[in-house]
């Protein structure tokens, strides 16, 4: 994909935040540990002749800080305007932000705060797809680092960037329209530099009342400058 030479002109994700809206994460994954990311950004921030601290604030990482500020945003009413604090009443930022690595994470399709894939059967392709996109380029191993290319020859695309896990299939199926576009809505508020949506069914469906509303949002996003990327043709024969 040319990620290589991306990575030797320095770009490797770090201060970006990429939003998996898929079946979840194996948040205990190897490539997914938050102290190995924290050891390639403390890497990179001696090279920049900074700070660890002043390096993350360059790079605008998101923190848990950053979550409690978006929590608590409301409209007119005193609503919650993220969604998810919509679907779960009480949420405090410490739920939402797990780790350095994983700043947010949301099941909207059961609507709580399960993102593994442990308690439901709709598979493990939203680790498959966060892989893809942002395992880590070193793994910890004991209290050492090690290359993540040398020792299992895996390494994401965007390596230091960040995973928002938008979890949209679950104990009760999915995907459903009103639980992703949900999640889309909630990725602009965050902040989300590209969104992943690895949707496909044998059946595209009907036209429904709410086009506007989903118009709205689609072009929501599109003029927050997110790049969005959405399968075609991904079920099924042709």
């Amino acid at each position: 994909t040319g990620a290589c030479q991306a990575w030797l002109e320095g770009y490797t994700g770090a201060g970006r935040r990429i939003a998996v809206i898929d079946t979840g994460l194996d948040t205990d994954h190897q490539s997914m540990d938050p102290d190995a990311l924290a050891h390639a950004l403390q890497e990179d921030a001696q090279k920049a002749g900074q700070s660890y601290e002043d390096y993350l604030a360059a790079l605008d990482v998101m923190d848990e800080a950053e979550v409690a500020e978006i929590l608590a945003k409301t409209d007119a009413n005193g609503n919650p305007i993220l969604n998810a604090a919509k679907r779960v009443s009480g949420l405090e930022a410490s739920n939402l932000y797990r780790n350095l690595k994983i700043p947010f994470g949301f099941n909207y399709i059961d609507k709580g705060l399960e993102i593994t894939h442990d308690k439901d059967s709709q598979g493990e392709h939203g680790s498959h797809v966060s892989g893809i996109a942002v395992a880590n380029r070193y793994l910890k191993r004991g209290e050492e680092f090690v290359s993540a290319m040398d020792a299992v020859h895996m390494v994401g695309n965007a390596p230091d960037a960040q995973i928002i896990v938008m979890k949209v299939f679950g104990r009760s199926g999915g995907a459903y329209d009103s639980d992703y576009m949900a999640a889309i809505e909630d990725a602009i508020l965050l902040g989300a530099d590209s969104v992943n949506l690895s949707l496909g069914s044998g059946n595209p469906g009907t036209s429904r009342n709410s086009y506007a509303a989903y118009q709205a949002i689609m072009e929501n996003i599109t003029n927050s400058g997110t790049v969005v990327s959405i399968s075609a043709g991904n079920s099924g024969g042709w």
